[in-house]
């Protein structure tokens, strides 16, 4: 349209370049009062045609979770399960937001909370695979992208781009989270590359960047990401297999991990009304370092068979909870208080000579309040010779996470210790491992142990 309006003078085009976008029909009868006929005729067709491609039909929502929004130009729109995706688009969603699409090649996208996601081009034919262009860019937030026949077909016309470095894929599927300073990218199955941008590598080109800075992650590379820093030279790989922060407990905060066999489809597209029907039941699974089960321990698994397409979320050296990855998280979603019942449990007791024993939990409790973010749990323990102990603690959730920490107060008694644990993403598992010291007839001692929850 442009070429257009540069061969007329510089007055009629300032008015065409305003009514072309305010209103087509109004520009091509004032050409027509001018006699300009053919040119009236072209812009309007032309005009017509741009909104035509503006508003092509490239894929539609197949799930949506809490609350985001479509921006168009158009307007704002609320996804709804179903409803189309466009080129131009623009998908924001809130904390507590979460959107997936499956585009007309088969590619999907989980658009998680507090994100942006922006489709600039999606051209692609079934007749013509290798002819399809696709551009899309992630300001924001945090995404996950498993490719269709379009990048598969045509990856030299594929095209990620986040505000600092752009991603070439190699037929893959991978995780990509943007903040202001850092850029993180985990691979799942296939390869990606990261580049960041120069003048050798376009914001607005399309496929791999293949500069001296461009860096390769592939699904082999066990444990790493790619990362790039504001400021970096290039990007770096970073092992993401090692323990993170560590708490006075030795609580180990991990975070999540690439690893053989996640290759999983995204979450259930049959939800009904209730947020919690969206996905498939998740699992927890206690792990231990030891190669041999302490006495009593009948709940744990060797760590690395644990460790087979599962994330760490907390671990005190010996005891380690595993959790299933999900695609999607409803716990940010929830307010209601929820109370699980115990399913299963290890514990040892260690005396003041720090002598080693059986121990059992006998009963316990444990209520999250996710309107609140906390939760409050009580056991009640016993070894030989100690009699039955009541353990309780209280602390606070992360929902983002699903990670919970008690507040560790400093008062001494049946309060005193700590308890760290994860819920399933689907809300419907829970599990913590607890320190306890108490005072007992036979001295002081502490109690120590895992256990498994569910409703």
């Amino acid at each position: 349209m442009q070429s257009f309006v540069f061969i007329l003078s510089n007055n009629i085009a300032e008015n065409m370049s305003t009514q072309a976008i305010t209103n087509p029909t109004n520009l091509a009868a004032g050409l027509l009062r001018r006699g300009i006929v053919g040119l009236a005729m072209g812009i309007a067709l032309m005009c017509l045609a741009s909104v035509a491609i503006a508003s092509q039909v490239v894929g539609e929502v197949t799930l949506t979770i809490g609350k985001s929004k479509i921006e168009r130009p158009a307007g704002e729109a609320e996804p709804q399960k179903g409803g189309s995706v466009q080129e131009g688009d623009v998908i924001r969603t809130s904390d507590n937001g979460h959107i997936h699409i499956r585009f007309i090649d088969g590619a999907r996208i989980s658009v998680r909370p507090n994100s942006v996601f922006r489709i600039h081009e999606f051209k692609y034919s079934p007749s013509d695979p290798a002819a399809s262009v696709v551009r899309l860019s992630l300001d924001s937030g945090e995404a996950r992208s498993i490719s269709g026949a379009a990048a598969q077909a045509a990856k030299d016309r594929f095209r990620l781009n986040t505000p600092l470095v752009a991603i070439g894929v190699k037929g893959t599927d991978f995780v990509t989270q943007v903040s202001k300073e850092t850029i993180r990218v985990t691979v799942n199955q296939g390869a990606i590359v990261m580049a960041p941008f120069d003048s050798g590598c376009k914001a607005e080109a399309l496929g791999v960047c293949t500069t001296a800075r461009a860096k390769e992650l592939t699904a082999e590379m066990l444990g790493q990401a790619l990362v790039y820093r504001l400021g970096s030279a290039d990007p770096s790989l970073q092992n993401i297999g090692k323990p993170g922060q560590s708490d006075a407990s030795r609580v180990l905060l991990l975070d999540r991990q690439t690893r053989e066999g996640t290759e999983r489809p995204l979450a259930s597209e049959t939800e009904a009304k209730n947020p919690l029907n969206a996905v498939a039941a998740t699992k927890l699974i206690w792990g231990r370092w030891g190669k041999e089960a302490i006495p009593s321990d009948s709940i744990t698994v060797p760590f690395l068979e644990a460790l087979k397409g599962n994330e760490v979320t907390v671990g005190d050296g010996y005891y380690f909870l595993f959790r299933e990855p999900s695609n999607l998280n409803v716990l940010p979603t929830l307010t209601t208080k929820v109370d699980f019942g115990l399913k299963a449990s290890s514990a040892y007791y260690r005396n003041a000579a720090n002598e080693m024993q059986s121990a059992t939990v006998q009963s316990g409790t444990l209520g999250v309040d996710f309107g609140n973010k906390t939760f409050n749990t009580n056991l009640n323990l016993s070894a030989q010779g100690t009699g039955v102990q009541s353990f309780s603690q209280s602390g606070t959730l992360n929902p983002s996470t699903g990670i919970f920490l008690s507040n560790n107060p400093a008062t001494s008694g049946t309060n005193a210790g700590s308890v760290a644990g994860a819920i399933t993403l689907d809300a419907r598992q829970a599990g913590f491992l607890f320190r306890a010291p108490v005072t007992t007839s036979i001295g002081a001692g502490t109690f120590s142990g895992a256990t498994l929850w569910g409703r």
